[in-house]
Formats: C-alpha cells, sequence, structure tokens
C-alpha cells in the first residue's frame, strides 16, 4: 500500500520551488524528480520556438545536469532516472513521458519528451505547475483582499470549485491555509482532486466545510458526473471558480462531454461571481475537433491569467491569440506574478 505522503493528491506535492536547491540530497524522492523534469519542460518550451511543449526533446544528459544545478543532486546512471520515471508512473496508472533512443545509444543515451495525449486528470495535474500556482494564487488573494476591504462582513466564503487540475491548486492554497487564515470556507465541488485534498487530516475542519452532489465517479475527469442542480440551485455563491480546456474565438470547450453540460449549467443557473483561471495555453487558433462549446469568455466576470518573466524574445502562440482579446478585457489587477481581467 502506498505511503500517504506519497499519494497523488498529497499536500506536499508540487510544493518546493523549481530552483531551490536540496542540498545534501543524495537522491530526490520520485513525485519530486518528476516535478524537478517537468519544471525543465516548462522553461524549454518558454525559451524555444516551437508550437508546443509536445515538442521538446531533451537529452538525458541535459536533464542530469538540470538536476545537479537545481537540486544539487548528481545522477550517474541514465537508467536510473528513467527507472524511477517509469514507477512514478506505474504507481499512477497514467503515461507522461516518452523515451526515444538518442544515436550514440551504445552510451545508453536517449531523449525524453513529455507524452502527448494527456487527457486525465492525474497527467494535466503535472502540466504548466508553475502558472497553475501563480493564477491559484492571484484567485486566493482577491478573496482575501475583498474580505478584508469589508471588515465588517462576516468572514465565511461560500465557494464553488469547478473541476480540473488548475482548481486543485486553488484548493491546495485553501488547504494550506486552513489553520491561520481567519476566512472560513463553505466550498460546493464536484471535483475530486479538491474533494481530496480538502479532506486530508491535515486540513483544519473548524475553518472549511465541503459539500458534494452525489453521481457517478468520471475516472478520466476525476469529477463527480451527477445532476448539476446541487450546485446551481445551492444559493447565491461569493466566487465561482473554473477552468477550462480550450478557447477559442470567445468560445469555451472541454473534452467531456458530461463535463461540458455541467459548466454550461453552471453558467446559466449558478449566481456568483465567476472567475476563469487560465494558464494561457488554453488560448488557440483552431477550433478543437468534435467538440462543441458550452460558453463564452463573456460569461465569466473575471479572467485570471499568469504573468511570465522570460529574457527571450520568443512570443508563443498562445500570447499571440491572448492578445486578440486585449480590447474586450479591462485590467482589474497587474500583479507580477498573474494579471486579472474583468
Amino acid at each position: 500500500m502506498a505511503n500517504k505522503r506519497d499519494e497523488p493528491g498529497h499536500k506536499d506535492r508540487f510544493r518546493s520551488h523549481p530552483h531551490k536547491k536540496t542540498s545534501g540530497s543524495h537522491r530526490l524522492k520520485q513525485k519530486d524528480l518528476v516535478m524537478r523534469i517537468f519544471f525543465m519542460f516548462e522553461e524549454e518550451y518558454e525559451k524555444q520556438d516551437v508550437e508546443s511543449i509536445w515538442n521538446i526533446k531533451i537529452p538525458i544528459e541535459r536533464i542530469k545536469d538540470y538536476l545537479k544545478d537545481t537540486c544539487d543532486v548528481n545522477y550517474r546512471s541514465n537508467l536510473w532516472v528513467y527507472t524511477q520515471l517509469k514507477r512514478y508512473e506505474e504507481e499512477l496508472g497514467v503515461r507522461l513521458f516518452k523515451k526515444e533512443t538518442a544515436d550514440n545509444s551504445d552510451n545508453g543515451e536517449f531523449y525524453l519528451s513529455i507524452y502527448d495525449r494527456m487527457l486525465k486528470f492525474y497527467q494535466k495535474q503535472h502540466l504548466y505547475v508553475s502558472k497553475k500556482i501563480k493564477v491559484a494564487n492571484a484567485v486566493y488573494d482577491k478573496i482575501k483582499n475583498d474580505v478584508n476591504a469589508q471588515p465588517e462582513k462576516e468572514r465565511r466564503i461560500k465557494i464553488l470549485l469547478g473541476a480540473g487540475s488548475t482548481i486543485y491548486h486553488l484548493a491546495n492554497i485553501i488547504a494550506d491555509k486552513s489553520w491561520y487564515d481567519p476566512i472560513h470556507y463553505s466550498i460546493y465541488t464536484h471535483n475530486l482532486g479538491s474533494l481530496k485534498r480538502l479532506l486530508e487530516p491535515s486540513v483544519n475542519y473548524n475553518t472549511i466545510e465541503v459539500f458534494t452532489p452525489s453521481g457517478k465517479v468520471d475516472p478520466v475527469t476525476y469529477t463527480i458526473i451527477g445532476d448539476p442542480d446541487f450546485l446551481c440551485n445551492a444559493g447565491a455563491f461569493d466566487y465561482i471558480a473554473m477552468g477550462t480546456s480550450y478557447v477559442f474565438k470567445g468560445e469555451l470547450f472541454v473534452e467531456s462531454k458530461q463535463e461540458s453540460n455541467i459548466k454550461r449549467a453552471i453558467l446559466k443557473e449558478a449566481e456568483g461571481t465567476k472567475l476563469l483561471i487560465l494558464t494561457k495555453h488554453e488560448f488557440t487558433d483552431k477550433k478543437p475537433e468534435g467538440l462543441n462549446p458550452y460558453g463564452y469568455l463573456s460569461d465569466y466576470n473575471y479572467v485570471v491569467v499568469p504573468r511570465i518573466s522570460t529574457s527571450n524574445e520568443i512570443r508563443k502562440k498562445y500570447d499571440k491569440v491572448f492578445e486578440t482579446y486585449r480590447n474586450i478585457f479591462e485590467p482589474e489587477i497587474l500583479h507580477w506574478n498573474y494579471s486579472i481581467f474583468k
């Protein structure tokens, strides 16, 4: 049986800073090793003139050099590193990486790339983590600032957390701060990743209460698929935080038809301030094949995106597409880590 601290939803996952060295550590735990490598791919993608992160191939020797520089850990065996990654994949039951043999494979050389068919929650949870943390912090900061601006108001926030791995990081922050945050939360969610995190023994249950609908569990999206009336007719929310998979010409899409129906119902029927939380990678100039839109950017009161600081002059496609929407956005908060538009 897996140790509690090694479970996919545990609070220690995805929490370390990508450049914080772990001096004196001989080997990284599997989850930390995977996290560091995903951070490296994210950094390489921002620096290279490629269309997507799936186009990045990194020699294993460069990965070992990166780990030595950022974590002060020296890996000698290429095979040992790859074996740890495979064991982690087997533990989660999903594929995360692809291995491609190099020309000088006699020396054990190979390239690593990210698996390009990421549809499941536990796959997507590893992508663009630094950006997801930025936008999750943005929403938390907004909630805290709004509450502080109304000191006479009762500090109990009623919030609906939608599906998706980006929303998980907001739940993670709320859970982390539950022992010293003066805000109390009534949280409604069908997001099993968020639900699992909020119900861990380390959470202060005196400040967080969680409500969830009944229904069938979708193992791909890691959500409870049930009657959306439970979420839509629960009374007015202070905040409704949601993500999406694609934004095309102002329309919003997700891969799951059932989740699309739930999102459509929430947008039309649920009452509250609606926030769309994005990494910017959702913006595309190609309509997603076989999918129907469930809503529009204009359905939201706020759109939250990360701000990326890079020294290179390469403009990514998602940034170019995002810029085409700037005329419909009005800046609310411009932080060095994120932007909130209304």
